[in-house]
Order: C-alpha cells, then sequence, then structure tokens
C-alpha cells in the first residue's frame, strides 16, 4: 500500500476518532444544560463551543503523531497554528451548524452531522499541506 494512501486512511480514522470525542461531548453537554433549564437556543451553541476546544486538542496529538507521523518537536508554534487554524474552520463549521439548526431548521444533532463532514474535508487538506508538510 502507498504512503500517500495510508496517510489518507490513518487521516480518515483519526478523523472518526475526533468526531466521536467531539460528538459525545457536544451531546452529552447540550442534554446537560437542556436539563438545567438552559434554553436549547444557547445550550447547543455552549456545547459546541466546549466539544469542538477538546477535539481540536485531540485531534492536534492525534494528527502529528499517528497520522503524519512527525515525531521533531516543533514547540509550541506547531501547536499555535494548528489551533489557529482549527479555530478558523471551527467558526465556520459554527455557522453552518446555525444556519442548518436556525434558518433550514435541521435538529441539532443532524445540523452538527452536516457542519462536522464539511469541517473534516476542510481540514485534512489543511493540515496536510499548511501544518504537518
Amino acid at each position: 500500500m502507498n504512503k500517500q494512501l495510508l496517510e489518507s486512511i490513518r487521516y480518515l480514522v483519526m478523523g472518526v476518532l475526533t468526531t466521536l470525542v467531539n460528538y459525545v461531548i457536544y451531546h452529552v453537554l447540550d442534554l446537560l444544560l437542556q436539563k438545567q433549564s438552559i434554553s436549547p437556543f444557547f445550550s447547543y451553541k455552549i456545547s459546541y463551543g466546549v466539544a469542538f476546544f477538546l477535539a481540536v486538542v485531540f485531534a492536534y496529538y492525534g494528527n502529528k503523531f499517528f497520522v503524519f507521523q512527525k515525531t521533531e518537536k516543533k514547540g509550541i508554534q506547531e501547536f499555535i497554528s494548528f489551533f489557529s487554524l482549527r479555530v478558523f474552520s471551527g467558526i465556520a463549521s459554527f455557522f453552518l451548524l446555525v444556519f442548518f439548526v436556525d434558518i433550514l431548521h435541521f435538529s441539532h444533532g443532524l445540523g452538527w452531522l452536516g457542519s462536522s463532514v464539511i469541517n473534516l474535508v476542510g481540514n485534512y487538506f489543511a493540515s496536510k499541506f499548511l501544518i504537518f508538510k
């Protein structure tokens, strides 16, 4: 199996794992917040922010060591670049989520799924060609 295909498979696996981390945190927190009488209008937005941050930290280490197999220590600058890129894509994904839920009236879960799939594809190319090149 060639190196490029293997890397793509590893990215897909890591993307699925990161998505699961994000999904579980998002949904558990969304349910907990709604049980605390937080409006559903706000609960999914708060849940998204917390889940996004924790998933980005998980994704950084997974992408660095598992997907792109980088072992050199580039320090905090690499993490800041990765995090900054993910914040940008996360903001875009957040607005997609709001569009899907508030404008198209998708369920919170379906809106999250749609924005996450679009985000996953964009992040692969950005990570490969900008961060872990």
